[in-house]
């Protein structure tokens, strides 16, 4: 059960990544088309799930494992969800504060109990990941429509 979770999980993303790569613009004529990388990826994140529900459909389970197999595609599942919300959060809320949301409650997910940990991740989080892509890279950063706190911080 949790092959097939996740092997259907991953191919729902492939395909909202195949969808969302064909929003890209088309390309000026002579220059590249922008969504040639993620298209790319997504066809091969769409692939890569073709390979795990075939190897799922060989598996054989256990009765003893059921149980553990049925709440791991449960977590699976949930974080999908957060996934999704996180987002669509984006086009409302800017990049900082669905960050800052989302990142511990993953980090939740995947086993970290520290409250600490937990509560230094709401700022370390959108902070690294604000250096990597925005400063670094020089990506722009979406913008809230409703409420923005990276427009506070730039003035």
């Amino acid at each position: 059960m949790r092959a097939y979770a996740e092997g259907l999980v991953l191919a729902l993303i492939a395909i909202f990544a195949i969808w969302g790569a064909w929003q890209v613009p088309a390309a000026s004529p002579g220059d590249t088309w922008a969504g040639i990388v993620p298209f790319s990826a997504a066809v091969a994140l769409l692939f890569l799930s073709g390979l795990m529900l075939a190897g799922a459909a060989r598996q054989t389970t256990g009765g003893a494992s059921h149980a553990q197999d049925n709440s791991a595609a449960l977590q699976i599942i949930g974080l999908f969800i957060i996934a999704l919300i996180y987002q669509q959060s984006f086009r409302w809320f800017g990049y900082l504060l669905p960050t800052a949301i989302v990142a511990p409650l993953v980090l939740y997910f995947f086993g970290v109990r520290s409250r600490i940990g937990l509560a230094v991740s709401v700022i370390l989080c959108p902070l690294i990941f604000h250096l990597i892509f925005f400063v670094l890279l020089g990506v722009y950063p979406p913008y809230g429509e409703v409420f923005d706190p990276l427009s506070w911080f730039q003035g």
